[in-house]
């Protein structure tokens, strides 16, 4: 996806402006803006400083791709602890996709202070996407590892962290792998049907060996069947 703006130029931010959106969007004060400066400075609005170099957001992008990384790997590895490597890794990469980090960077009007010169050229999506982790990088840089978790987790639990991760995690094939492993039986069981405002509800119950060991409800039978089966694997896997 493109947004549609041909001729897009923006020019230099005050300190004001700068220190006016740092505060908006991550909620701290600074005084030091050159590193949110250099920030929301695209490469072709950069210049060079030395051979190879320029003064471009690519450095703290680069920076804030790992934090970002770091703090929701941590964040995962603590709320889930039952959760296998392979399927964090999952869970942590449909968090931090572009397309995600494209939108809060629209959300929070990254957009609006980038400093690029494209000429006829439209922007792309991921101009602010990547402009968000070179932010992430200055916030780091400027606050320390902890201020930045805080503001960063804000944010992705505001533009659906936690339901992005369970959206990702298919905990109804977990369980069928666990009952051939075990020998155990498995049903999912529809005990109420119902449509409300022509849309359909369903509470499905879940038996293993004929008992019962988890219960959701959905909009659709696959939505209720992996909420009981999450609330089966939080039972069952639990430390």
């Amino acid at each position: 996806m493109r947004w549609k703006l041909p001729f897009f130029r923006s020019s230099k931010k005050s300190n004001h402006q700068i220190k006016a959106f740092v505060k908006d969007a991550f909620g701290v004060s600074t005084r030091e803006t050159s590193m949110y400066e250099q920030a929301l400075r695209h490469s072709s609005a950069a210049q060079k400083i030395k051979p190879g170099l320029k003064n471009s957001n690519e450095r703290l992008e680069f920076l804030g791709d790992a934090i970002l990384d770091s703090i929701v790997a941590h964040y995962l590895y603590n709320k889930y602890p039952t959760i296998a490597e392979g399927e964090l890794t999952k869970m942590k990469s449909k968090v931090v996709r572009r397309e995600n980090l494209n939108m809060i960077g629209y959300t929070l009007h990254v957009d609006e202070m980038l400093v690029l010169n494209l000429g006829r050229q439209e922007m792309h999506d991921s101009l602010v996407g990547n402009a968000l982790e070179a932010l992430i990088g200055a916030l780091y840089l400027d606050k320390g590892y902890d201020t930045t978790r805080d503001v960063v987790l804000k944010l992705l639990k505001q533009h659906g962290l936690d339901t992005k991760v369970h959206d990702d995690v298919d905990y109804k094939s977990k369980l069928h792998e666990w009952g051939q492993k075990y020998k155990r039986s498995l049903e999912f069981k529809v005990v109420s049907h119902r449509n409300e405002g022509g849309a359909s509800h369903y509470e499905i119950i879940l038996l293993i060996d004929e008992k019962e060991y988890g219960r959701g409800e959905g909009g659709s039978k696959k939505i209720a069947e992996q909420k009981a089966a999450k609330q089966a694997v939080d039972s069952l896997f639990k430390s």
